[in-house]
């Protein structure tokens, strides 16, 4: 099972990195290139987005061990917390899917040093995870001409929110994502 959800991460990876490279060619292009080529763009992203997303619940959800009941706060806030929430804004310097694996990532790797680090990380991977389905529906509605209006609404919330919770944790406060799925509990 492992191996297939790494598949589809490295699939969607794959199909960011073509999306991307497809959104720079029509951006730096003179001519006018066809719907088609725009439309199989957007297609590509919400494709991508979908198999990242499918891959990281398969492998996070395999990696994921029960937590206890009660997450104690740390005597003094730790910077991790912080950056747990703060990779999710990799995906506005340019990283393909980066604001699903950031908050993976650091999520992996920090999560058995506390149960408070282990909690921050769940909640901002449950956040990227809504987020993903919510750039999905904007990018398919795109065509309608109303998803450009709300891809920029869902990415100023997006970092409005992320960085809310970013100061939350630098003074060790609980995180609180609006509209999270829990999907990871």
């Amino acid at each position: 099972m492992k191996i297939v959800c790494i598949g589809f991460l490295a699939l969607g990876i794959a199909l960011a990195v073509l999306a991307t490279g497809g959104i720079a060619a029509l951006l730096l292009s003179s001519a006018n290139l066809p719907l088609v080529s725009f439309s199989a763009v957007i297609f590509a992203l919400a494709f991508s987005t979908l198999t990242g997303m499918i891959g990281i619940i398969g492998l996070a959800r395999g990696a994921t061990q029960p937590s206890p009941a009660t997450t104690t706060k740390p005597a003094s806030a730790d910077w991790r917390a912080s950056v747990q929430h703060l990779s999710a804004l990799l995906t506005y310097v340019g990283l393909p899917l980066g604001y699903l694996l950031g908050p993976w990532l650091t999520w992996l790797i920090w999560r058995r040093h506390s149960p408070w680090l282990d909690a921050h990380g769940r909640a901002a991977l449950n956040f990227a995870l809504t987020m993903s389905i919510l750039y999905v529906t904007a990018l398919i509605l795109v065509f309608i001409f109303v998803g450009l209006i709300l891809l920029a609404l869902l990415a100023v919330f997006h970092i409005l929110t992320v960085a809310r919770n970013a100061w939350r944790a630098s003074v060790n406060l609980p995180p609180h994502y609006p509209l999270s799925i829990n999907f990871l509990r």
